[in-house]
């Protein structure tokens, strides 16, 4: 079986990159956590763009664990998006991750600079799993939790942190997907058959 091509991988947040590993819309839906195996691959090449813990091979044997926090996760998200009140048992189950696996930050003051890094008091999957609960905590809790949307193009269901006030789409690719749509659409309802 061939490595999957992870959506935008590394551009967002790592708890909106979790979110947005179940892609699609409808029948056309790719569940990019579909094995212990992407599982394992996810979390290593995510680790290593977003200073997560090392899973350690751990987490393809953590499937139903992972999935449910991943649509947790999705599901807070979406609520934030949508302007609604995610479900109680997303917001548990996004608690009971991010409890697992206390962090704290460490001040580092190197060549007169300061800086802050994350530190775990556990491993494994729970600290990486906690890393991705917290980060979806500060996402919807932050004061412009407002920035988080969906991608606009109808085809489309990842979610994105908007860093510019225009930005509607995820991906340019999906903006240019959604512009030839319109194109066609425009052109087509005026030919004659």
């Amino acid at each position: 079986m061939d490595d999957p091509d992870f959506p935008i991988l590394g551009t967002e947040p790592v708890a909106v990159e979790f979110a947005n590993t179940r892609y699609g819309i409808g029948d056309d839906r790719v569940e990019f956590l579909g094995t212990a195996r992407w599982i394992e691959l996810w979390f290593t090449r995510v680790s290593a763009h977003h200073g997560l813990p090392p899973p350690g091979g751990a987490m393809g044997s953590e499937t139903a664990r992972v999935r449910a926090l991943r649509d947790a996760v999705h599901q807070v998200l979406s609520a934030t998006v949508d302007g609604q009140v995610p479900e109680p048992g997303a917001v548990d189950t996004v608690n009971a991750a991010a409890a697992a696996a206390p962090t704290h930050l460490r001040l580092d003051w190197t060549a007169g600079t300061p800086s802050a890094h994350r530190l775990d008091t556990t491993g494994g999957s729970a600290a990486v799993l906690g890393r991705i609960a917290t980060c979806c905590i500060e996402l919807v809790t932050r004061p412009h939790s407002s920035v988080l949307r969906r991608c606009g193009s109808p085809d489309c269901s990842l979610l994105f942190v908007g860093n510019h006030p225009r930005r509607r789409y995820c991906h340019p690719s999906c903006a240019h997907r959604d512009r030839q749509a319109r194109y066609y659409r425009r052109h087509l309802t005026g030919a004659t058959p």
